[in-house]
């Protein structure tokens, strides 16, 4: 369950969106956040664009089949994720979000809490935001 509002504005600076945001964009990031916490990869298959791209923390890059595939076999098992310093910039119909995220995810029966810088990228094909690509940078402490 995340605690963060995810369509929270410039002016809360415990959890700061760019005033450039698409409230729809955020929204639809949180949709993909709780099919996540869900484990509906039908519904993430909806929200991932075909060309979806994941690139983990640790530099492996899994297609759209690969991550829904590690989901459904419960390699990864999303618990929470807390975001915070959120900024949008929108280009068209597409639009790059980034920020902080403090993940609780199991990983192959491991819990695990991950500090990460991400990036997304998304496509708007009209009538809904579809992720194009997630980048996460693991935060070193110190």
């Amino acid at each position: 369950m995340n605690t963060a509002d995810p369509t929270s504005d410039a002016s809360d600076t415990s959890d700061t969106v760019a005033t450039l945001a698409t409230p729809d964009l955020l929204l639809a990031d949180e949709a993909r956040y709780q099919a996540l916490y869900a484990r509906d990869t039908g519904a993430l298959s909806q929200m991932l664009d075909d060309a979806y791209l994941h690139t983990h923390a640790n530099g492996r890059t899994d297609d759209k089949a690969a991550f829904l595939a590690s989901i459904a076999a419960d390699k990864y098992r999303f618990i929470d994720a807390k975001r915070k310093d959120q900024r949008v910039r929108r280009f068209g119909d597409v639009a790059l979000l980034n920020g902080v995220v403090h993940t609780t995810v199991d990983v192959a029966g491991s819990r695990k809490t991950l500090h990460n810088a991400f990036f997304t990228a998304w496509r708007n094909d009209g009538d809904r935001w579809r992720m194009l690509h997630w980048q996460a940078t693991k935060i070193l402490e110190g």
